[in-house]
C-alpha cells in the first residue's frame, strides 16, 4: 500500500513541479509586474479576504467525506451524494457571508469581489471531486486533475502576456476571468473521471442530505478558519490598516507568493497523507515510513530555500520583480524563514487530524490565531509589510513547536534531537557555503548548485532517510 501511495504521490509532485512554478512565476508574477503593485495589492488583499471565509465552503465536509469513504468504500456513493448536497448549501451561505462582511469592511467593488467569490467556490468544488478520487484510491487521476486548471490558465493568460496586441493587455479582471474558465474545464474533466473510474457512480446533488454531515464537520471547519486567520488575515489587514495599504499589500505579495508556492507543495503532500494515515491508524508501522520520507524531503527543500532567501534576497527580488529596494528585499529575506515551520505544521497537523486529535489542534490554532491578529493590528499601521513578515515567522514557528510537542504526546510520533541537529547544521552549511562561494566570485547560480549538493550530502547522511529506504518503500517492503 505504501508503494502505491508513494508512487502516486511522486507523480502528483512531479506534475505540480512541472506546472505550478510556471503558473506562479511566469504568469501570476508577471501579472503583478504588468499591472503594478497597487492594483495587484488590491487583488491580493481581496483574494485573501475571500479565502479567509472559505471554511464555510468546506466546513470539514471534504475531510469528513475522505475519512468516511476511505473507511467504508461500499457506502462511498451515498457518502458522496450526501456530502455534495451539504456543500451546495454551504456555498450559498459562503456567498451571503462574504458579501455582508465585505460591505461591513467598506469594500464597494462588488462586481470584482463576486468574481473572486466564484473562483473560490469553483476551486472548492474541484477540490471536493479530487478528495473523493483520493478516498477511492485513484491517486493518479487526482494528480492529473491537480494541474489541468493551471495548464489552461498558463496557456490563456500566457497568450495575453506574450501577445498583448492581439486582444489587449492582461488586466487583473481578465486574469480572474481566465481563472474561472480554467476551474470550469478541470471540473468537467474531474466529473468525467468519476463516471468512468468510480464503480456505480451516480450524481444526485439534491438527495440524501444529512445534517449530521455538517455537525460532524464543525470541528474541522473551525480549525480551517483559525488556520486561515493565521495564514491569510495579514494580507487583508495590511491593505485596510496601513496608510499606503494597496502598495504595501503588493510589496508583501512579492514575498508571500514564494511562501505560498512552497506551502502549496506541503498541502499537496498533506492531502495525500490524510486518508492514508486515517485508513491505517493506529497501526503506525503502516504509514510511518511514508510520513518520515515526506517530512524529511520537504524539510530539506524548506531549509535550503529559506537559507538561499536569507543569503541572497536581492537576487530573488531583482530576477522576479526587477526591484531591489530595501523594503521588498527585507520582506523577502524575512518571510522565507517561515518555510521550515510551515512544513512541520503541515506534516504533524495532518497527523493530529488523521488520528482524531482535532480538539487539540483547534486549541492550538485558536491560541495562535488570536496572537497573530493582535500583533498584526498593533504593528501594521507603523511597519507595514515588514510587520506582516516578522509576525508570520514568530507565530508560525511557535505554532509548529507546540504542534510537534502535542503530536509526540498524543501519537508517539515527533522529531528527535538528531533531526533538530541535522536541520540546523544543514541550514548553517548551506548559508555559509553560498555566502563564501558568492564572495569568491563564483556566481549566485553556481554557488547555489554547489551549496545544495553539499547540504544534500550532509542532510541525507545524518537522517534516517536514504534512497535505499525510499526504494524499499516503493517496493512495498
Amino acid at each position: 500500500m505504501q508503494k502505491k501511495f508513494l508512487g502516486s504521490l511522486f507523480l502528483l509532485v512531479l506534475l505540480n513541479i512541472l506546472v505550478k512554478p510556471i503558473w506562479i512565476f511566469a504568469i501570476d508574477r508577471q501579472v503583478q509586474n504588468i499591472t503594478g503593485l497597487s492594483d495587484y495589492g488590491v487583488y491580493f488583499a481581496l483574494l485573501n479576504f475571500c479565502i479567509l471565509f472559505s471554511f464555510l465552503l468546506d466546513p470539514g465536509i471534504n475531510i469528513n467525506m475522505n475519512r468516511e469513504a476511505s473507511a467504508r468504500p461500499s457506502d462511498s456513493i451515498e457518502i458522496f451524494s450526501a456530502s455534495l448536497n451539504g456543500k451546495i448549501w454551504m456555498i450559498m451561505l459562503y456567498m451571503a457571508v462574504v458579501l455582508v462582511a465585505s460591505w461591513l469592511s467598506g469594500i464597494r467593488d462588488m462586481k470584482f469581489l463576486m468574481m473572486l467569490i466564484l473562483v473560490q467556490t469553483g476551486s472548492s468544488l474541484l477540490s471536493f471531486i479530487r478528495v473523493f478520487l483520493t478516498a477511492m484510491q485513484h491517486y493518479r487521476l487526482d494528480a492529473i486533475i491537480s494541474v489541468t486548471d493551471k495548464i489552461f490558465i498558463i496557456l490563456a493568460a500566457g497568450f495575453l502576456i506574450l501577445f498583448p496586441h492581439a486582444f489587449g493587455p492582461i488586466t487583473i479582471s481578465r486574469f480572474v476571468w481566465i481563472q474561472m474558465a480554467g476551474i470550469a474545464v478541470s471540473m468537467c474533466i474531474g466529473i468525467t473521471f468519476l463516471f468512468i473510474h468510480v464503480r456505480r457512480f451516480t450524481l444526485r446533488p439534491m438527495t440524501g442530505f444529512r445534517k449530521e454531515i455538517i455537525f460532524s464537520s464543525l470541528p474541522f471547519a473551525l480549525n480551517i478558519f483559525l488556520m486561515s486567520i493565521i495564514a491569510r488575515a495579514d494580507g487583508f489587514l495590511l491593505e485596510r490598516l496601513h496608510v499606503s495599504g494597496s502598495t504595501e499589500a503588493g510589496i508583501y505579495a512579492t514575498g508571500y507568493r514564494m511562501m505560498d508556492a512552497f506551502n502549496m507543495l506541503c498541502s499537496i503532500v498533506a492531502g495525500f497523507l490524510l486518508p492514508f494515515i486515517s485508513r491505517n491508524w493506529p497501526n503506525s508501522g503502516a504509514f510511518s515510513g511514508a510520513l518520515m520520507v515526506c517530512r524529511q524531503v520537504l524539510m530539506f527543500l524548506a531549509i535550503i530555500t529559506a537559507a538561499f532567501a536569507l543569503a541572497e534576497p536581492q537576487y530573488i527580488t531583482g530576477i522576479l520583480y526587477h526591484r531591489t529596494d530595501e523594503e521588498t528585499v527585507m520582506v523577502m529575506r524575512i518571510i522565507m524563514l517561515v518555510l521550515p515551520s510551515l512544513t512541520l505544521i503541515s506534516m504533524f497537523g495532518t497527523l493530529l487530524t488523521a488520528t482524531g486529535n482535532i480538539k487539540t489542534f483547534i486549541m492550538l490554532s485558536l491560541t495562535f490565531a488570536v496572537l497573530s491578529l493582535i500583533l498584526n493590528m498593533i504593528l501594521i499601521p507603523r511597519y507595514g509589510a515588514v510587520a506582516c513578515a516578522v509576525v508570520a515567522v514568530i507565530i508560525q514557528s511557535l505554532y509548529a513547536i507546540t504542534i510537534i510537542l502535542f503530536s509526540r504526546f498524543r501519537t508517539g510520533i515527533g522529531i528527535s534531537i538528531s533531526d533538530i541537529w541535522t536541520y540546523t547544521s544543514t541550514a548553517f552549511m548551506f548559508y555559509g557555503s553560498i555566502r563564501l562561494l558568492s564572495y569568491s566570485g563564483l556566481g549566485v547560480l553556481m554557488s547555489v548548485s554547489v551549496s545544495s549538493l553539499l547540504a544534500a550530502l550532509l542532510f541525507f547522511y545524518t537522517t534516517d532517510i536514504s534512497f535505499q529506504k525510499i526504494r524499499l518503500l516503493l517496493k512495498g517492503k
